[in-house]
């Protein structure tokens, strides 16, 4: 099992019930996510039967990748820009999950795998199964030079999913420096959405039972457990509603993850608020707490392990 990490501006959103986002493509920093050379897919489309044509699978994925999220997490704990940019100028923390639980061989207490929409033939080709892979770094969008390095023997079974988790796995490698890991998954799969504006969904019969199901803020934002509804059926049909909202970044799509391992609090968190986190901290079973310092010898951190009683 491998420990990943993952950068955060204020942790308590997560310690509180265990749920982390995976963030749509309206919501991600870089706007070269999702990029591909089209022209070099088409050539290599032909090879594949999974469509009529080039031009529908294109078509396919142009109308669909906004349905994709992708939970970013990295190998390095220690990284002052990453540090600076995504935990909040060190008044964050940074958490250490393994990337497999014992159980079920990804880092969720359990994926939801819907039935709906899926363009695998087979349930062993499904692609958006939670396995945390490291992303690829080029200097070219994916598909441009390399379309023949790849081996899709088995794309008809696995379909145009496949083409979907390949193309939110690369990164230009101005990125890399990161040492992303990613796990890409289906917006639908998502244990809680929280949404700005519920009232924007087309289909009204299942807005008035989301209106019934969610938790309403005093800010209008609402938030829908959809790990609470036992109904399979009608749990896909809500969630795959939700997901129309993915083209507002403040939309969120939360998973339930099991496989926490530590925390590091930045050398700007406080004591006063790590004492906050512990009313939290007791719901994880055997949760290690760290604090970063300065080490005044070289530019990097120091990593001293917190002992509470």
């Amino acid at each position: 099992m491998q420990l990943l990490y993952k950068y955060m501006s204020n942790p308590e959103y997560f310690l509180k019930d265990g749920y982390i986002r995976a963030t749509q493509l309206s919501a991600l920093n870089d706007p070269f996510e999702a990029i591909y050379c089209e022209n070099a897919l088409s050539e290599l489309c032909p090879h594949f039967e999974i469509c009529e044509s080039p031009s529908e699978l294109i078509t396919h994925i142009e109308t669909n990748k906004n349905k994709i999220g992708v939970i970013s997490l990295t190998e390095a704990k220690d990284n002052l820009l990453m540090w600076s940019h995504y935990a909040n100028e060190h008044k964050g923390a940074v958490i250490g999950f393994w990337s497999k639980s014992a159980f079920d061989g990804n880092m969720f207490t359990h994926l939801h795998e819907p039935q709906l929409n899926s363009t695998s033939m087979f349930e062993d080709y499904e692609m958006f199964r939670g396995e945390c892979i490291p992303v690829m770094y080029r200097k070219q969008p994916r598909y441009r030079v390399d379309q023949f390095d790849f081996d899709y023997s088995n794309i008809t079974a696995e379909g145009k999913d496949r083409i979907f988790f390949e193309i939110f796995q690369q990164k230009s490698d101005e990125w890399i420096y990161e040492k992303e890991h990613r796990v890409t998954l289906r917006l639908d799969q998502a244990d809680k959405v929280i949404v700005n504006d519920i009232h924007r969904l087309k289909n009204k019969f299942v807005l008035n039972k989301l209106l019934e199901l969610g938790i309403e803020d005093d800010n209008g934002q609402y938030t829908i457990y959809l790990d609470q509804i036992s109904d399979k059926d009608r749990r896909e049909a809500y969630a795959n509603n939700l997901v129309e909202l993915s083209s507002d970044p403040s939309s969120l799509y939360l998973f339930k993850v099991g496989a926490v391992k530590s925390i590091i609090y930045g050398l700007n968190v406080s004591e006063s608020m790590i004492e906050s986190y512990q009313q939290y901290i007791e719901n994880y079973r055997h949760m290690e707490q760290w604090k970063a310092s300065l080490n005044k010898d070289f530019y990097t951190l120091k990593f001293d392990e917190i002992e509470l009683t």
